[in-house]
C-alpha cells in the first residue's frame, strides 16, 4: 500500500508526494501530458525533439546537466506516443536544486536556432542509426501504418518522417512548446526522504508563480473502425533472416481486460520455457526465435507475436505455425494452469519490486494519476490475483482470431 499525499498548485500542477525515511536520495519526477499522439501529422517527431532540447538549458540554467552533476544528482527522460516523463534523482540535502531545474525549464526554456539546430542535428542521427541502420528498425512504423488509418497512432515516437525533424523551424517549435510545457498540463512526483509540509514549500517557492495560457490536453483524438479482415504487407529488412510479425489491436489499460491479455502474453512466450519457445524453437525448429508481448498504452493495445525465421522455414509456413501454437494454448487450458500461477506469482513480485525503487515508483505515481486513476497503483496486486485462467483465456479468444490479424512478412536485404 503507497501511501501517498497529492495536492494542486492554483496555476493547476498537480503534486503527488510519497516520503521514505529510509533513502537518502529524492526522486523528482516530472510528466508532461503530450507525446507523439499530439503532433500533426505534417510535423511528426517534435515530442521526441522536446525531450531532446528540454536539456539545452533554460532562462537561468545554460548548462542543465553541469547543475544536476555538481549537485550529486542525475537526470535522464524518455518519451512515448502518449506521454513525455523527466527525472532528476538527488540527496536529499540538495532537492531544492532539482525543484528549481525543472522549474526553470518549464517556465522559460532556450529556444534558438543555435540549441533548435544542436537537438534538431541528435534528432536526426537518431532516427538514421534507429531506423535505417538497425534490424527491424522500421517495424514501428509498418505496424502502425497497417493498423491505423486516421488515428494519430499511425507513426511511431521518433516520427513519421525524418524530414519532419529536418525541417522544423523555430515558430513551430515554440508553438509546441507553449501549447504542452505548462503546469496544467503536467504531474509532478517526490518520492523519497522528503515530508510533505517540505515538499509543499518548494512545490510552491518554485512552480507556484508559473502561469501560462492554455488549457491541459484533452486527449481527444480521431479512431479508426475494428479490423475485422486480415491486414497483410511484405518489406525488406536488415535482419539476417526472414521473419513474420502477427499483431491484434486490443483494449487500453484502463479496461481490465488489458491485464488479461499482458499475462497471456507472458504465458504464451514471454519465458524460454514458453510455448512458442519450446515448440517452433527447439522442437520443430523451425523458427531462431520466437516471442509475444502486450502494449498496454493509455489510447492502445496492441498484442505482438513474431518469429525470426530459419532459412528453410517460408513464411507462409512460419506464419501458420504461429497460428496454429496460438490456437493449441487458446484450446487448451488444463495445461496452462501452473504457467499462469507463475506468471501471476512473476507479476506479484515485481510489483514488490517496483515498491521499494523510488524511481520506478514516482514514475508509476505520476502514469497513474495522469490515467487518471492514481488510487489504482494500491489495486494492482488485487486485480491481477483475483483474475482465473478461464477469464484470461477468454479474453484472449475474443481479441485474437483470425479476421483481425495484421501481418508483415520480413525478406533479408540483399
Amino acid at each position: 500500500m503507497h501511501l501517498f499525499n497529492k495536492f494542486t498548485l492554483n496555476n493547476g500542477l498537480r503534486v503527488i508526494h510519497l516520503e521514505d525515511q529510509s533513502r537518502t536520495t529524492v526522486v523528482l519526477n516530472t510528466l508532461y501530458n503530450v507525446g507523439a499522439r499530439d503532433e500533426n501529422e505534417n510535423r511528426t517527431g517534435f515530442a521526441h525533439l522536446f525531450e531532446h532540447l528540454m536539456f539545452a538549458g533554460s532562462e537561468n540554467v545554460p548548462i542543465f546537466d553541469k547543475e544536476v552533476e555538481e549537485a550529486g544528482g542525475q537526470n535522464n527522460a524518455f518519451t512515448n506516443n502518449e506521454f513525455t516523463n523527466y527525472y532528476l534523482v538527488m540527496p536529499s540535502e540538495n532537492i531544492e536544486t532539482a525543484f528549481w531545474l525543472e522549474s526553470d525549464r518549464m517556465r522559460a526554456l532556450t529556444i534558438d536556432e543555435k540549441s533548435l539546430s544542436v537537438q534538431r542535428g541528435v534528432v536526426v542521427e537518431e532516427f538514421k542509426q534507429r531506423c535505417f541502420n538497425a534490424p527491424f528498425g522500421l517495424l514501428w512504423h509498418h505496424v502502425r501504418a497497417l493498423i491505423y488509418k486516421n488515428s494519430p497512432y499511425r507513426w511511431p515516437t521518433i516520427g513519421l518522417d525524418i524530414s519532419h525533424v529536418e525541417e522544423a523551424v523555430l515558430d513551430d517549435v515554440q508553438s509546441f512548446y507553449d501549447r504542452f510545457y505548462n503546469p496544467q498540463n503536467a504531474i509532478i512526483s517526490v518520492v523519497g526522504n522528503i515530508d510533505l509540509a517540505e515538499t509543499k514549500r518548494l512545490a510552491e517557492k518554485w512552480f507556484g508563480d508559473i502561469v501560462k495560457p492554455g488549457e491541459p490536453n484533452k486527449n481527444v483524438y480521431p479512431e479508426d473502425e475494428a479490423i475485422t479482415e486480415r491486414q497483410f504487407m511484405e518489406a525488406e529488412d536488415l535482419s539476417p533472416n526472414a521473419a513474420v510479425f502477427l499483431v491484434w489491436k486490443g483494449p487500453t489499460f484502463s479496461n481490465p481486460d488489458s491485464i488479461s491479455l499482458e499475462l497471456f502474453a507472458e504465458i504464451l512466450g514471454g519465458s524460454d520455457v514458453s510455448p512458442l519457445q519450446l515448440k517452433l524453437v527447439k522442437e520443430t525448429q523451425q523458427f531462431n526465435a520466437a516471442e509475444c508481448f502486450y502494449l498496454r498504452g493509455l489510447g492502445e493495445g496492441l498484442f505482438v507475436m513474431y518469429g525470426i525465421l530459419n532459412p528453410e522455414t517460408s513464411h507462409e509456413a512460419g506464419e501458420a505455425a504461429l497460428l496454429e501454437v496460438l490456437m493449441e494454448q487458446l484450446n487448451q487450458t488444463g495445461s496452462l494452469e501452473r504457467p499462469f500461477q507463475g506468471v501471476k506469482n512473476r507479476y506479484a513480485t515485481q510489483l514488490l519490486f517496483e515498491a521499494t525503487q523510488p524511481m520506478q515508483l514516482a514514475q508509476r505515481l505520476c502514469y497513474f494519476e495522469n490515467a487518471g486513476s492514481l488510487e489504482d497503483i494500491n489495486n494492482e496486486n488485487e486485480v491481477i490475483e483475483k483474475l482465473d485462467l478461464t477469464q484470461v483465456i477468454s479474453t484472449a479468444k475474443q481479441t485474437l482470431n483470425a479476421n483481425s490479424v495484421s501481418v508483415i512478412y520480413y525478406h533479408p536485404k540483399p
